[in-house]
């Protein structure tokens, strides 16, 4: 007997995470074909997360039948990586295209590989992140200068290490698009490490017990699962961790755009307005990402950058007993930053 799962004709955000828990529900010995044949539209965060879903069901449903049906007009999802990613023979593997100024395709990092990479060239795993996040963000803008690719470099940074540093996840997925056209950029990261939850219920100053308040402290500045007082640290310097990066990069997000995030049972979406937090009903092993920039937004990136690490220091000062912020830390600058003068003028004004 075979059950037909009809794919949803749009496949955006709202709808791959309604899709992706009836995908996550699915049980028994009935054989499964998903039927692509409404399909139209697919972002970059739906492609990581519906081929990690129904990656996953192959892995739980050992025995029965899984396949897909009416998927041959769909050569943007299957030049991006889609359909090899859960190990359909259609179109290309994920990392395989090339890539071009518009779009990253579906590209599967292994944490080792980044680990092991900086080991041999003597430098911090932040430097391998950062190498990484610039070749793809001059990919996406078409240029390695300038306000926009600053900002992919920097945002893309942010995540990457996220992962690499608290997700325990052996690898992770990046999926990104660039539509000049609409001044807007998308960039998707989705790893199945331990989530928001357990990462920060290793810092005994919060309260994380459920997704809902984990998200919520994930995108507060200095909140972290591994830098808080009476913690010892790692690493030391710039690639020090702050608790400030997912604080960084929903803040530029937001300015125009906006950013979203999904641990467990719980996504949230918030956009420019503090008041504009939407939360969304998930089902979800791990930590997924998406990122919408508006690029028309991105004026003087370094001016925004440096409101948004005043207000984030000032909160930081309220509960100073929680962490404390070297300041010379990456997730508080860009890579070009690291000259801590102006940064230093910034604490000068916070104490007076």
């Amino acid at each position: 007997m075979k059950k037909t799962i009809s794919v949803p004709r749009s496949l955006d955000l709202n709808s791959s995470l309604k899709f992706s828990i009836e995908i996550s529900k699915i049980a028994g010995d009935t054989d499964v074909v998903f039927d692509f044949s409404q399909t139209n539209y697919v972002e970059p965060f739906p492609m990581l997360l519906i081929s990690s879903e129904i990656s996953r069901l192959f892995g739980r449903m050992k025995g029965t039948a899984i396949s897909c049906s009416n998927f041959k007009h769909m050569t943007y999802p299957g030049h991006m990586g889609f359909f090899r990613a859960f190990g359909l023979e259609f179109g290309k593997s994920p990392g395989e295209a090339n890539g071009s100024r518009r779009y990253i395709p579906l590209t599967i990092f292994r944490c080792d590989d980044l680990i092991q990479r900086a080991a041999e060239k003597g430098v911090e795993v932040g430097d391998e992140v950062e190498g990484e996040s610039k070749r793809m963000a001059a990919i996406l803008c078409g240029d390695d200068s300038g306000p926009i690719f600053e900002t992919l470099a920097y945002s893309v940074r942010e995540l990457m290490r996220n992962v690499v540093e608290h997700s325990e996840a052996s690898q992770f997925g990046i999926c990104a698009q660039y539509w000049p056209t609409k001044n807007r950029v998308e960039v998707a990261i989705l790893d199945r490490g331990i989530g928001l939850r357990s990462s920060l219920q290793n810092n005994p100053h919060i309260d994380a017990s459920d997704d809902k308040r984990a998200i919520n402290y994930a995108l507060m500045p200095a909140i972290s699962g591994k830098a808080f007082k009476g913690a010892r640290q790692k690493t030391k310097g710039h690639w020090a961790n702050s608790g400030f990066g997912l604080y960084m990069t929903n803040r530029i997000c937001r300015n125009g755009g906006n950013f979203f995030i999904a641990s467990g049972k719980t996504g949230m979406l918030v956009t420019k307005k503090a008041e504009a937090k939407k939360y969304i009903d998930c089902l979800f092993s791990g930590t997924a990402i998406r990122m919408v920039v508006k690029t028309d937004s991105i004026n003087d990136l370094r001016d925004s950058l440096e409101k948004y690490r005043n207000e984030g220091y000032e909160i930081q000062r309220r509960y100073k007993e929680i962490v404390n912020i070297d300041p010379s830390s990456a997730s508080l600058m860009l890579s070009e930053d690291f000259d801590l003068s102006v940064w230093e003028k910034v604490l000068a004004k916070l104490k007076g």
